[in-house]
């Protein structure tokens, strides 16, 4: 629903009559109007929950997938993408996905794919004494996530601008802009060539949390450093399954397994909501968050 129109909704009361009009709408593939007011109000509670105001829920809405500068516990922070910076305020701050506990007052952190900082942001917030490493290989979403940083005040988190993987070098890498930068095999106008930083060798001491998320290079940098996996107490990481490359799901669980984790997983996206008839249009056909734990 057009942000623009929202208020005309409320204020010339022509909300019932959209309503009922799509209610006799028979076209079954859009979203009714009842339902898109029902998942804005939703995410009007959701947010309030964060201090966030109603204005600015609706100024987030309008940005869509562009970028915005907007408010945070009372901070600037500047958004590369509105509609996935919505998606990770309610995945960090609300449903809390990275939560785990320690004893530690300054656990170990490496954070595979920090973006804008908002997982940084959810981790300095859980243990502010906290010691990060973050790593964004995406040169526009590293700037960003230096300047929120220094927004919010963590001047001690250590930021890496390279992509991790099974080597020290450099490899292709397909930017986006937002989260969906990847790195790749094929050459185009959008690729460009990146430092990378090998993760194994980051995991020679104790890690508390290992958190990957990568878009689809999770496979071969886990089998890098399976062997480092020993290491590290609490593992998190967002399988892709790229919808021409062969899915290597088992072979994963496997390593974890092998590592002395147990695993739990729930879908991250909703890639198909129908497997058996949906046309493979997403980069991604398969999106899983993958929570590795111990049992002491």
């Amino acid at each position: 629903m057009s942000l623009i129109l929202w208020g005309a909704y409320f204020k010339n009361g022509n909300i019932i009559k959209d309503i009922v009009r799509n209610i006799k709408n028979k076209n079954k593939g859009k979203m009714s109007m009842f339902k898109k007011i029902k998942k804005v109000l939703k995410l009007k509670r959701e947010l309030k929950q964060l201090k966030i105001s109603f204005n600015t829920t609706k100024e987030l809405l309008k940005a869509g997938y562009g970028p915005i500068k907007t408010k945070l516990f009372d901070r600037q922070i500047n958004v590369d993408c509105a509609f996935w910076y919505i998606h990770g305020l309610k995945e960090l701050f609300i449903e809390n996905t990275y939560k785990f506990n320690t004893d530690k007052q300054s656990p170990k952190i490496i954070d595979c794919g920090s973006n804008v900082g908002l997982s940084i942001i959810y981790f300095k917030r859980l243990f502010p004494n906290a010691k990060i490493t973050g790593f964004e290989p995406d040169k526009n979403l590293f700037n960003i996530l230096k300047q929120n940083l220094k927004t919010f005040g963590y001047s001690d988190v250590e930021l890496i601008n390279k992509a991790v993987y099974t080597k020290n070098g450099t490899i292709k890498f397909l930017a986006s802009g937002n989260v969906g930068g990847r790195i790749c095999d094929e050459e185009s106008k959008d690729t460009t060539e990146l430092d990378t930083a090998r993760l194994q060798d980051f995991l020679n001491e104790e890690i508390d949390f290992l958190k990957i998320d990568i878009k689809g290079a999770e496979y071969d940098v886990i089998m890098d450093c399976k062997k480092q996996l020993k290491n590290v107490k609490n593992l998190f990481i967002e399988y892709h399954s790229l919808e021409k490359n062969e899915q290597k799901l088992d072979e994963i669980l496997k390593v974890v397994k092998e590592a002395g984790f147990k695993y739990y997983i729930k879908e991250a996206w909703q890639n198909q909501t129908l497997p058996f008839v949906n046309k493979r249009e997403n980069l991604f056909d398969l999106q899983l968050n993958i929570f590795c734990y111990r049992i002491d």
